[in-house]
């Protein structure tokens, strides 16, 4: 009873910092106020932020321990200043809840019982592949060993030097440091709490897609949320982004397929329809996030080129090339990284 109480209340502080980090970001960027994109958007800067501290952290061999209490001074610290801020604001919000309400009808009912079922899906299904072991096994001898992608999570034994095609992706170390922080099980962290998050967070994602392919019609985006999980559920290859996201949920490779990918999208539609510079922004989130997630992040820069050249001759605008490869720039500094430790110009030493 007190490891699903402790389940539960992790999960919604968790889902609530990234709701804080992306409220703020709605407000400072100047875009409506939007529950769901707040969500994403918090999401997106919180694994970004994540990357860009975790990495040099891990890469300078730092405990774990010691990484979690910076990690959480800083997110304890964010969060008293957002609901010091945030303190005025309860009217505003039940007043903006009640449109919300009034313009999804009862189809809100069925995307929530969608996502429900997909919730379950993903925390009843046992996976037990060579990458399960490995996604939690990594979080599991970073707990126990207080150390961060030092140790063989297959065989316990400690690495001379770090994997490269891993070490640069710090998603499963937010799961160790919220393990470290709130005595959370590493199976139930990775393969629960982040698995069901990763879920919500992904069919948001798809909400908002909808709303731009059909003009901010909320009916018709929450229709598209269904949709999609039926076409997701019933074209299950080993290929397809939803036998990741169903099955595979906490690794890093199934929120890169099934939410970053689709953020890119969303920004390239946005582009398409208006030109906004907060489009740019959003784009180039998830293009750093994506690179927490999962080494393969690389595919994003396609996905960008792909989404923003036909942009550039639609609005005969060459400069939009500068921003394109800004938003790229994160993938390139990967591959450069990961290349020079695969050629031995960068080594890396793990113990």
């Amino acid at each position: 009873m007190i490891e699903l109480v402790k389940t539960g209340l992790s999960f919604l502080l968790q889902l609530s910092v990234f709701f804080l980090i992306g409220n703020c970001l709605v407000k400072k960027l100047k875009m409506k106020q939007d529950l769901s994109m707040a969500v994403i958007l918090g999401y997106l800067a919180y694994f970004s932020v994540f990357e860009v501290i975790a990495v040099p952290m891990i890469l300078l061999r730092v405990s774990l321990k010691t990484f979690s209490v910076i990690w959480g001074v800083f997110l304890i610290a964010f969060i008293f200043i957002m609901l010091f801020r945030l303190r005025k604001q309860p009217k505003g919000i039940r007043l903006n809840l009640g449109n919300s309400l009034r313009e999804h009808s009862w189809l809100i009912l069925l995307n929530a019982a969608v996502i429900l079922v997909q919730c379950v899906i993903v925390v009843l299904y046992q996976d037990i592949s060579a990458d399960s072991a490995y996604y939690v096994g990594t979080v599991s001898t970073s707990v126990y060993t207080g150390t961060m992608f030092r140790y063989n999570p297959y065989t316990g034994s400690p690495l001379r030097h770090f994997q490269a095609r891993y070490v640069f992706s710090a998603y499963p170390m937010h799961n160790a440091v919220w393990c470290q922080l709130l005595g959370v099980h590493p199976i139930i962290q990775s393969k629960v709490i982040m698995s069901v998050i990763n879920i919500v967070v992904s069919n948001l994602v798809f909400y908002q897609i909808g709303k731009r392919l059909f003009d901010q019609d909320r009916k018709k985006a929450d229709l598209m949320v269904t949709f999609v999980c039926l076409m997701q559920l019933f074209t299950n290859t080993i290929y397809t982004p939803g036998r990741f996201l169903f099955t595979r949920s906490y690794e890093g490779k199934a929120i890169l397929a099934n939410i970053a990918v689709p953020v890119v999208i969303y920004c390239c539609l946005w582009l398409w329809q208006k030109e906004d510079k907060n489009s740019w922004i959003v784009m180039f989130l998830a293009s750093v996030s994506g690179i927490c997630f999962s080494g393969s992040s690389f595919i994003l820069m396609a996905g960008i080129a792909a989404g923003v050249i036909p942009v550039i001759f639609k609005q005969k605008k060459i400069s939009k090339i500068i921003p394109m490869c800004i938003c790229m720039l994160p993938e390139i500094i990967y591959l450069v990284l990961y290349y020079s430790t695969k050629m031995g110009w960068l080594v890396l030493k793990a113990n």
